[in-house]
């Protein structure tokens, strides 16, 4: 599982940090920003085997959007 403020380098070669982690339906997602364009970001699923997948489904990703609301008014 990937912690909050964890750094990594993906594929792009672009440095992101992992600004929030949460399960939903049994499954670990990770909003990731990058750390010199915060304008880039994005929701993944995180699976220890598969590693990362973005998420594109718009239902999951408006369940992980008012999940990172409820979390950022806390």
């Amino acid at each position: 599982m990937l912690e909050q403020s964890e750094i990594l380098t993906l594929d792009d070669n672009k440095e992101y940090t992992v600004a929030f982690t949460t399960m939903l339906d049994n499954k670990n997602y990770v909003f990731l920003i990058e750390i010199d364009n915060y304008e880039n970001n994005m929701f993944c699923e995180f699976d220890s085997e598969s590693g990362l997948t973005e998420v594109t489904d718009i239902d999951v990703l408006e369940q992980l959007l008012k999940l990172y609301t409820e979390y950022v008014h806390e």
